[in-house]
């Protein structure tokens, strides 16, 4: 989901918080209601529900009071106005989580009036909600026996047949309301809110999508003309828009209820709900403790609890949320299904025979005394349920957020089997598929699904991703399959083939697993008006937006072509990183930590540190902000920023980094082989180094402050803002540091003047003090006066400072002005005091080339690329310095490090080809020529190496082939004729 669409939402919803807050409109009702002791019961009741309908619950409740008082003292007493009260209050039982008191209340009530049909089937819903199934089979039997026509109760037996496993039957209990709604046309609210509900499920079950949109535009919409507070309305037509991903108008339907009711809990979770889909897992938080400080039993909201806690990782605590939900409700499918999925994360998953043993049991099975968890909970289950549709693709789908395929896609299959009148399972099966890398299954899933469900977003682009998937060409090795753009990427594809089956075998060795089948690769390209990384985002999640450029599922790796990327990127590092994710999940079985696969992936690429994971270090460590191995898994999945990303990724690599130092070489393969025997976390790390996590941790976090501490001339944001500097210059002015400090800040709040009179206050009295140079030196640049700008700053460079943005601005000058010897002396001091910054090296390698001290640019250039492996300019510059030296090796060696970043470069093939030729390695010179002619096709001379090439190794027809080619456009060509006449 877009930042957009999320600020948008949470502008709305701080509106409707102050909305919540004003009491005016409050006080005035309720004024009103005080002095209506004489006033009729009918007054009184439409005010407690005016005050319901906003969620002004207490005032209600006051007000409903006040009725009870007036209405015992009718006489005789009016049975419409009592029945009015009592469901009045019942309805703000169940919306203040208490449904004890409202199942009293109605048995109360049926005491007094048992002929009232209503009241039965109230008391069903409220009994199907607490999972008390044979009570509310008893209260629908009462109130359809006294009404056949009685919406609710026709309602709460569809969903109880649901739950019994009685599909076809339940199927009929929907179909009920779109029938009833043809013969009856009610026009009340709750009646038309009920056959928007029961005509839902029977569109869902039986794929007629025009009664979602009846619902949406009529029937919603008939309700608020019925009862304008009737803010159910807006939250039905939001959930339907939802469950079709159609996520920006579901917004406004759920901003609707909200103005209406600040206080429906149920909207809340549907925002949850929303939030979690969009990664916005702190904002989901807040919304469903909103909703359970509403209503504490709200069933809905521990469910969504309990997956975000199992999206962060905290299977222990889900199981106590859904322990939680089974107290209110312990035979819900739903609930069952969170309990199975703790149970089988923290117990294991079965194996393929043993599920479908399990699930094909005969009626009234026992399991056996030493059965586990989830073989219990099943067995139960199906002893009251044989059809558990909804069971299993809750749990299909939890597992498959927990990365289980192989349990989700019989789980999926199961679904089905069981009730195929369900669209969403065939929907998620499809996605399942393309995440598995089962193409196939995936299309003639996915068409079923959208046959069923053609509104449905996701599985619209999945096939969408097919149907361009289906026009790629694809290369098959002995190991992998690489799917591609042949129009875009057919030279970038052989490359990637190439590189993918050159580090297998290292892979299988340092891993000592080997994938089973070939791991398939899809490249994507622009195509049909979307950007690569839209079709690569929507191959992953189905939606057009996703934050890296890569990524595996562990069965299949998808990533944006490098071709059609503004910034280029190092392929061969991305390949390797996620076909090391493809090894160490498969061989984990999925249980490997999130963090733990990424350390391992980025330590594979064999790279320096990133420098944006240097400056992150030096700004959180010192700070305190370092993450434990439990928060980087949940930091992996909901991000709050681009830094906390990156962070995670830095702090995973340091980890890898740590147990290598502190336990050895094996220590990363010994972590391994325990996640790969199922261990937890907590586990493994006393298994392989005998420590607890704690002291783990403890002497991890100490090694970061000790690689931070080694971190010098990264700049660090100021933790004082403009007015808190302010304020400490002016209570110490004699402080020349701080002065020079608040100097450049005023000019870079464009206070020029200040900024000047200041600095140069400073400079009068200490004219090395940094800041306050570089504060005149920024002003003279504004005219471009370079060397008054050098000289302001040479008391500071004389007296060696170690002000990083001194020395930068100084250098950048005497580069600019020719200056090499000078710059040269300020940029090796540099560099010696902050090797692991690029900018340095850069100016160095400037400098050395217009010394012409090549061997100096070399070792500088050198240190360049192995901290930044996507600097191809400094790969070409090495390879055209080895080729200038005859060092052969070593210029192919930086070509095809440079292809891994530009592979269409034409100049690059042309060199890697004539020095393949030196080399004596035919073969690479052919291919290198036909790439570079592909590039190039006009390339004569090019054309012609490649035709002799292949005639001497003894490929005449092929030569001969390229000659014609080479005289047809060159007749002229002498080289070329005397060639052709030796074939």
């Amino acid at each position: 989901m877009s930042d957009t669409f999320f600020n948008i939402f949470k502008t709305l919803f701080l509106s409707l918080m102050m909305l919540f807050c004003v009491t005016a409109n409050t006080a005035l009702l309720q004024a009103a209601a005080d002095g209506m002791d004489s006033a009729d019961v009918k007054t009184l009741l439409k005010t407690a529900y005016d005050h319901q309908q906003h969620g002004r619950y207490e005032e209600s409740r006051e007000v409903y009071d006040k009725a009870t008082a007036l209405l015992g003292k009718t006489s005789p007493p009016d049975a419409e106005q009592h029945l009015k009260l009592q469901r009045g209050l019942i309805e703000l039982d169940r919306l203040t989580g208490k449904s004890r008191a409202a199942l009293q209340r109605v048995e109360a009530a049926i005491k007094q009036a048992p002929e009232r049909p209503l009241l039965h089937a109230i008391g069903a819903q409220l009994c199907y909600e607490s999972g008390d199934y044979k009570q509310a089979h008893q209260y629908v039997s009462r109130a359809l026996a006294l009404d056949a026509d009685q919406p609710l109760a026709h309602l709460i037996q569809a969903h109880l047949l649901t739950d019994a496993g009685k599909i076809d039957e339940a199927n009929e209990g929907y179909r009920w309301f779109v029938r009833y709604y043809n013969r009856a046309q009610p026009e009340d609210a709750e009646t038309l809110l009920l056959i928007g509900e029961g005509a839902t499920q029977y569109a869902r079950w039986n794929s007629v999508s025009q009664i979602f949109t009846f619902v949406i535009n009529t029937v919603c919409p008939d309700v608020l003309k019925a009862d304008p507070l009737a803010w159910q309305a807006a939250y039905l037509s939001g959930s339907i828009l939802q469950e079709k991903y159609n996520r920006p108008q579901a917004a406004d339907e759920f901003t609707a209820a909200l103005k209406i009711n600040p206080q429906a809990a149920e909207v809340y979770v549907a925002l949850a709900y929303a939030f979690i889909e969009g990664h916005e897992f702190d904002e989901a938080g807040k919304m469903i403790e909103r909703a359970l400080e509403i209503n504490p039993r709200l069933l809905d909201a521990l469910l969504t609890r309990c997956d975000l806690e199992l999206i962060n990782g905290q299977v222990h605590q889900a199981l106590k949320t859904a322990q939680s939900a089974a107290e209110i409700n312990a035979r819900s499918q739903l609930v069952l299904a969170r309990l199975a999925a703790c149970y089988l994360l923290l117990d294991g998953v079965p194996e393929r025979e043993a599920l479908a043993e399990l699930f094909t049991v005969s009626d009234d099975a026992e399991p056996r005394a030493d059965a586990s968890r989830f073989t219990k909970l099943v067995t139960e289950l199906l002893n009251h349920n044989p059809k558990p549709g909804y069971f299993l693709y809750e749990l299909a789908q939890l597992m498959e957020m927990k990365r289980r395929f192989v349990f989700a896609e019989f789980a999926y299959l199961k679904t089905i089997s069981l009730m195929p009148q369900l669209s969403g399972p065939k929907s998620s099966l499809g996605m399942l598929y393309m995440q598995m890398g089962k193409t196939d299954l995936a299309l003639q899933t996915l068409d079923e699904a959208f046959k069923s469900d053609p509104y449905h977003v996701r599985v619209s682009n999945m096939r969408k991703v097919l149907g361009v998937l289906e026009s790629y060409g694809a290369i098959v090795t002995d190991h992998f399959v690489i799917r591609y753009d042949s129009r875009a990427d057919a030279i970038l594809g052989q490359y990637m083939a190439d590189y993918l089956e050159e580090i297998y075998p290292e892979l299988v060795a340092q891993f000592g697993y080997e994938p089973p089948g070939k791991t398939q690769f899809e490249i994507y390209h622009d195509a049909k008006g979307l950007s690569a990384h839209q079709w690569f985002s929507a191959r992953m999640i189905g939606l057009p937006w996703i934050q890296t450029i890569g990524a595996s599922t562990g069965a299949v790796v998808a990533l944006t072509s490098p071709t059609a990327m503004k910034e280029p990127f190092n392929w061969a590092s991305v390949l390797k990183h996620e076909l090391v994710h493809v090894f160490t999940l498969q061989q984990t079985k999925y249980k490997i930590p999130h963090w733990f696969t990424e350390a391992l992936a980025v330590r594979s690429e064999g790279s320096a540190r990133p420098q944006r994971f240097n400056q992150l270090l030096v700004k959180r460590v010192p700070q305190g902000e370092i993450y434990s191995l439990a928060e980087l898994d949940g930091v992996f999945v909901r991000p709050k920023s681009s830094d906390n990303w990156n962070f995670a990724y830095c702090q995973s690599l340091l980890c890898a980094d740590f147990m290598v130092e502190e336990f050895g070489a094996d220590a990363l393969k010994k972590l391994l082989t325990s996640y790969q025997n199922q261990r937890s976390t907590e586990a493994a790390i006393e298994e392989c180094f005998q420590i607890s996590l704690e002291e783990f941790e403890t002497r991890y976090h100490a090694y970061l402050k000790k690689i931070t501490a080694s971190l010098k001339g990264y700049q660090t944001e100021s933790t004082r803002s403009f007015s808190e500097l302010k304020k400490a210059y002016e209570a110490d002015k004699q402080n020349l540091n701080l002065a020079g400090e608040y100097a450049a800040n005023l000019l870079q709040h464009r206070k020029k003047q200040e900024a000047r009179e200041l600095a140069q206050s400073v400079l009068s009295k200490d004219p090395a003090q940094p800041q306050a140079a570089l504060t005149i030196a920024r002003l003279e640049l504004l005219s471009e006066d370079l060397p008054a700008a050098l000289a302001i700053m040479q008391p500071a460079l004389k007296a060696k400072t170690d002000d990083v943005e001194v020395l930068e601005l100084a250098g950048k000058i005497l580069l600019k002005q020719n200056q090499y010897p000078e710059a040269l002396t300020i940029y090796e001091a540099a560099h010696k005091k902050y090797p692991s910054q690029t900018e340095w090296l850069q100016g160095l390698a400037i400098i050395y080339r217009q010394l012409k001290d090549e061997q100096k640019q070399k070792a500088a250039l050198l240190k360049l690329v192995h901290l930044d492996p996507a600097d191809v300019d400094s790969m070409l510059e090495l390879m055209y310095l080895y080729q200038s030296e005859g060092d052969l090796k070593q210029t192919l060696h930086w070509g095809q490090a440079a292809l891994q970043i530009d592979v269409l470069d034409p100049d690059t093939h042309e060199c890697l080809a004539e020095t393949a030729l030196k080399l004596k390695q035919p073969e690479l010179a052919i291919r290198e020529f036909r790439v570079l002619l592909l590039l190039d096709a006009k390339n004569s001379q090019a054309r012609y190496l490649l035709a002799n090439t292949l005639f001497e190794s003894g490929k005449k027809q092929a030569a001969e082939t390229e000659l014609d080619l080479l005289l047809k456009q060159n007749p002229e060509h002498a080289a070329g004729r005397k060639l052709k006449e030796k074939l």
